[in-house]
């Protein structure tokens, strides 16, 4: 009998961070090549999930049940998985829950409710959960320091990316009064250390510096830009893109830096590398995981250390070269199947 899921999906139609990617990725692998092992129901708080089901199925990647979260006890279901990062809800059932990272611990939020807020999940998820999955070593370890004490084993399962990509024949971007750029993917919070890039690229030897702009994808306030240009770096804002968008900016752009302070994994990182894009990352929390031997690491404090591997990258070409094959080779490892299918076989290790 294929395993009874319930998923948590209350997100899918909006999330289109990494975390929405995953979750997306994950579920389409399940309906696509594993109906023979889990059967998936999709959880959902609305009134009427009839109105929303075919808009839910088309994000999942197939023909999947749909129900309110609230019936879950009649479903016949073995478990719910959870996987936004902890638990905002508590089906009375089996509980999975997927941990990307725990920052709300890190930095708590000065306010005492916004902070009750944004822990709430992870002090559910350690205390109800049947089994926590981490995104990587460096989670597992902070859920064990953080959340204290976690009746919940734990097991580790690495995020994945596309390969070969979607959009992986799409016309790399091209910018207007740019001969080339860098490029960095993400929300511009404190920790992504775009401080850290902007400083870098401000100090780049005339020669390097000249016709090379930053590419910024994702949320980020035009008072980036203002820093960056005030640094005499070329900065172009593209905002939250497409994944046509995004797809063609890893094509064109000449490296890509991930220079955070502070992640649960590190997805851009695999995706550029699938893109063939040269990487440049901090050697910080989880990011090596992530890229493996295939980037080129700095400590996110040292500007100059990551300056240098900028003029590396934009000038030498065998260090790049060298860099695009290490990282066409790890995100040929590191896909979607294989987090999906080590995925299940946690949950069903878990319940069985």
């Amino acid at each position: 009998m294929p395993l009874a899921l319930g998923v948590d999906a209350v997100n899918l139609l909006h999330d289109r961070r990494g975390i929405g990617r995953y979750v997306r990725a994950v579920l389409s692998s399940w309906i696509a090549g594993h109906r023979d092992r889990v059967t998936i129901t999709l959880l959902v708080p609305h009134l009427f999930p009839a109105f929303v089901r075919d808009r839910l199925q088309a994000e999942a990647g197939g023909a999947v049940a749909v129900a309110r979260r609230s019936q879950a006890a009649a479903l016949g279901l073995d478990a719910v998985w959870y996987p936004w990062n902890g638990m905002t809800w508590l089906a009375p059932l089996r509980r999975i829950a997927t941990v990307h990272d725990v920052w709300p611990f890190v930095e708590p939020a000065a306010d005492e409710r916004r902070r009750h807020n944004e822990q709430y999940p992870f002090r559910a998820t350690a205390r109800e959960a049947t089994l926590i999955i981490a995104d990587s070593a460096f989670t597992k370890g902070e859920i064990e320091r953080r959340l204290s004490p976690v009746a919940a084993p734990i097991a580790v399962v690495h995020l994945g990316t596309a390969y070969p990509p979607a959009f992986a024949g799409i016309a790399p971007a091209v910018l207007d009064g740019a001969q080339r750029y860098v490029l960095f993917v993400g929300e511009a919070e404190e920790r992504k250390n775009l401080t850290a890039l902007i400083a870098a690229m401000g100090v780049l030897p005339p020669g390097v510096a000249r016709g090379t702009a930053l590419v910024l994808a994702g949320k980020c306030a035009p008072s980036v830009r203002e820093r960056a240009l005030a640094a005499g770096v070329d900065a172009r804002l593209e905002g939250e893109v497409s994944d046509a968008r995004l797809a063609a900016l890893y094509r064109g752009a000449a490296a890509f830096v991930f220079p955070s302070r502070y992640e649960g994994f590190g997805l851009p990182v695999l995706e550029a590398m699938a893109f063939g894009t040269p990487v440049i990352a901090s050697n910080a929390a989880s990011i090596p995981e992530a890229g493996g031997d295939a980037a080129a690491y700095f400590a996110p404090t040292d500007v100059d250390a990551l300056a240098t591997l900028l003029s590396r990258v934009l000038t030498e070409e065998s260090f790049a070269d060298d860099l695009r094959r290490r990282g066409l080779r790890r995100a040929s490892t590191m896909t979607w199947e294989r987090c999906a299918d080590a995925t299940l076989l946690a949950i069903e290790s878990a319940i069985t």
